[in-house]
């Protein structure tokens, strides 16, 4: 096993970040957390429907299914609240 210089590992990993950066932008990244807010909602809406149904397997699996897409639902909306304070902060500069 070669152990490698942590400086060398260290300029391997910034490279990988400043290629992942370049290749997407803000708009990109919000669309695809959009995109996975709104399948985690899909498949709570699912747990839940088998919930109702009385179809459980694993309860603790749908309730965690559950609860992700909640939390993943308030950061979006957490994130949306900083977005638009951020541009009506804009709006506020004089120029």
């Amino acid at each position: 096993m070669k152990i490698e210089n942590i400086s060398a590992v260290a300029a391997n990993n910034l490279q990988n970040i400043q290629q992942k950066q370049n290749q997407s932008d803000f708009g990109e990244i919000l669309g695809e957390f959009i995109a996975d807010v709104n399948s985690d909602l899909k498949a709570a809406s699912k747990a839940q429907e088998q919930i109702l149904k009385g179809d459980v397997e694993n309860m603790v699996e749908l309730m965690t299914t559950i609860e992700k897409s909640d939390i993943s639902l308030r950061l979006l909306t957490e994130v949306r609240n900083k977005a638009l304070e951020a541009y009506q902060e804009i709006m506020r500069i004089q120029v």
